[in-house]
């Protein structure tokens, strides 16, 4: 062969080979940004679900407010959902892109025992014609009544709840191999912790479910005895020997999962405000006296350009002190800052993304969006230093 020909020869299959190496390697996966909605319960205030301030295109998948699971095995719809704005919400968020969810949430311990053992099968059927009815991409269960104990069989919820999420599955996914499954779990589940809970069968569950959108912003809430982050990314309080704190929760997560990190959702609180209490200590995690007092986001960074913002370096979280006769006042407070640091935790963990508690479609500030985009996505051109 000619020495020349051969040459191009080899060139030309080389860049098709190349080509089509590139074609067939599997891209990255696109993360999870998960969103409640809508931001306020009361249908008068939410001005008809009003999707104004949302920027579509750093969602994956929007979670509307909700259908109730009903003891005798009804799905009802109620929260000010209705028809109208249901389909209001899927033609919009389906053009660009996002698929939305339908949040399904519990009655009473008694209640879920009773559908639980009684009426799974009933309570899954509805919720799938519920789905389908609407044109909805899936279900998002939040039923924080389930207990360790069923009050119906008198005996462990542990193998009804697994064979409710195998139930869920099978019949959710032999109608749509797409349609998206996730549990709103709760934020503390190790048994180190006595308010943990540990009884669920995760490693199992997580071969039912698409994720675990765990509600990790509510493990430190301003009664827990200490002062500091609601959401701290690290170095949070203990409750015994088990700290609260993002990084922990994740890690017992992978634990209970068998590794399962791409089942992993981390429940961030978006909203930008916090709690202000009587410090015996000037330091993190100081003891307190008196009521926890509610921070909106105006008053916190006020009182932190007033006495001097501080940033904790292990919880990655704003706060400020200062003297008040014999005590201190601590305020800790979360802003785009304690954001972009969570956001980050869950890029830097390789889990599968984030979910917030809650979107308002009305007030959502931008920046919420751009950090998304910036933090989480890896959009450079995201507009947030």
């Amino acid at each position: 062969m000619n020495t020349n020909l051969a040459l191009a020869s080899f060139l030309v299959f080389s860049v098709l080979g190349s080509a089509l190496s590139a074609e067939s390697a599997p891209a990255a996966p696109k993360r999870t940004a998960y969103a409640w909605f809508p931001h306020d319960m009361d249908p008068k205030l939410n001005e008809d679900w009003s999707t104004k301030a949302v920027d579509w295109s750093a969602l994956t998948h929007i979670c509307f407010r909700a259908v109730t699971l009903k003891p005798d095995g009804n799905v009802e719809i109620g929260w000010g959902t209705t028809p109208e704005r249901i389909k209001k919400l899927v033609e919009e968020a389906h053009q660009h892109g996002v698929k939305v969810t339908v949040l399904a949430w519990g009655t009473t311990a008694k209640g879920s025992s009773e559908y639980l053992a009684k009426h799974a099968e009933e309570i899954v059927q509805g919720l799938l014609d519920f789905v389908k009815a609407h044109n909805l991409d899936g279900v998002n269960i939040d039923d924080e009544t389930w207990g360790k104990e069923n009050t119906e069989t008198k005996g462990p919820n542990r193998e009804l709840v697994t064979a409710f999420f195998k139930l869920l599955h099978d019949k959710f996914k032999a109608a749509r191999a797409d349609y998206h499954l996730s549990w709103a779990s709760g934020p503390v589940i190790s048994a180190d912790d006595k308010y943990g809970a540990a009884w669920p069968d995760y490693k199992s569950i997580a071969d039912y479910i698409d994720a675990f959108t765990f509600m990790s912003y509510c493990m430190c809430p301003p009664t827990a005895g200490w002062t500091g982050s609601a959401q701290p990314v690290a170095g949070g309080g203990k409750v015994g020997n088990h700290a609260r704190d993002y990084s922990t929760a994740i890690d017992d997560y992978l634990a209970a999962t068998g590794g399962r990190k791409e089942k992993l959702v981390l429940g961030l609180g978006n909203a930008r405000g916090g709690t202000e209490w009587d410090a015996r200590t000037d330091q993190p995690l100081s003891g307190f006296s008196g009521k926890p007092r509610t921070l909106s986001p105006e008053q916190a960074r006020a009182n932190a350009e007033k006495y001097g913002r501080k940033f904790d370096p292990q919880q990655q979280a704003p706060w400020y002190c200062y003297k008040n006769g014999d005590g201190f006042v601590q305020g800790w407070y979360e802003d785009d800052a304690s954001l972009a640091a969570k956001l980050k935790l869950a890029r830097d963990k390789d889990i599968q993304g984030v979910c917030f508690w809650v979107l308002d479609g009305v007030k959502e500030p931008p920046e919420t969006f751009k950090l998304v985009h910036k933090c989480l996505l890896g959009d450079p051109d995201s507009g947030v230093k």
